[in-house]
């Protein structure tokens, strides 16, 4: 066979080869990755418009009823719902309805959280607290009109993003017969008493924002602290069936003997003021704890505004 034979031979048995490559090679198992599984073309950007999953805000309704707490309301599926009813203490359950791509937010539960108690506590049945679209209402009447500042109080602590509306109504004195004075007036003391731990939070909000300061170098509370501790006196007025220690505390600059007798000076001059206020002082222990119970770490000298503190601490 010639040269130029060969060649055309050769030539022909390279385009068949080509040939039967083309149709008998597999796809399917080229392109897949290490692990077998097929390679996904899909675009994983987070902005893929064809994908885009629309979420809705959960609507749900929190009643008092027969001083039980009742949820109804749309979730996602049923261990959503059965998480919020597990987050909040909710002890019965109303109507319930699933639906998909519907979301609990996060900021709305917190407060909620932050109510749930006191809803509980001071709110009459019938009352409730409603979310639509991320919007909390919360509606009904206290049991006490001495509730509301409690409330109030509570209400500032969320978060400034959360929309809360209040529809709050406040139950009026009953008139006392001219004729049963003393009886009534008896009666209506003892229902206006708060409990421990509602005399308790007013006294520490009260503090949060009006620290019980001293003149420098002194056991004598500025002029402020003055009109606080009095403030705080009221309430212990008008509730005489508990007893309060007036706690003192430092920071560790100094001497330790000298720091616990500086924090009991600052304890006796508050329960002073107390008495001068019309508590009886029977009802009140002064103690000086010096550095003993530091809430914050001090500097490397000792310094901390923090432990330099007055606490009140209401017992029985």
């Amino acid at each position: 066979m010639s040269i130029s034979g060969k060649i055309i031979l050769l030539l022909f048995i390279f385009l068949l080869l080509n040939f039967i490559s083309i149709f008998t090679f597999n796809y399917d198992e080229y392109f897949k990755d290490k692990s077998g599984s097929n390679i996904n073309f899909e675009n994983k950007s987070s902005f893929n418009l064809f994908n885009k999953t629309e979420y809705k805000p959960s609507d749900f309704t929190i009643t008092k009823i027969d001083n039980s707490i009742e949820l109804s309301g749309t979730f996602e599926n049923q261990k959503v719902a059965q998480d919020v009813i597990q987050a909040l203490g909710i002890n019965k359950e109303g109507t319930l309805t699933y639906q998909n791509n519907v979301v609990v937010d996060k900021g709305v539960l917190e407060t909620i959280f932050l109510l749930i108690v006191p809803f509980k506590d001071f709110f009459t049945d019938n009352s409730k607290i409603s979310v639509i679209n991320n919007e909390i209402l919360l509606s009904g009447e206290l049991k006490n009109k001495m509730y509301k500042n409690l409330i109030d109080t509570i209400i500032l602590q969320k978060s400034k993003n959360i929309i809360l509306k209040t529809e709050i109504s406040i139950p009026e004195d009953n008139p006392i017969n001219n004729q049963q004075n003393e009886n009534s007036n008896e009666e209506v003391i003892k229902n206006e008493t708060l409990k421990l731990p509602e005399i308790q939070l007013l006294i520490n909000n009260i503090l949060k924002d009006r620290k019980i300061s001293f003149e420098r170098k002194s056991s004598i509370p500025t002029e402020q602290s003055q009109n606080t501790i009095k403030e705080i006196a009221k309430i212990l007025n008008e509730n005489p069936n508990f007893k309060v220690e007036v706690a003192g505390h430092t920071d560790s600059r100094g001497e330790a003997a000298l720091n616990k007798q500086i924090s009991q000076d600052r304890a006796n001059s508050v329960k002073n003021i107390l008495v001068n206020s019309g508590v009886n002082e029977t009802r009140i222990k002064a103690i000086g704890y010096g550095e003993e119970f530091p809430i914050a770490k001090d500097d490397e000298n000792g310094l901390s505004e923090i432990n330099r503190r007055v606490e009140f601490i209401i017992g029985e």
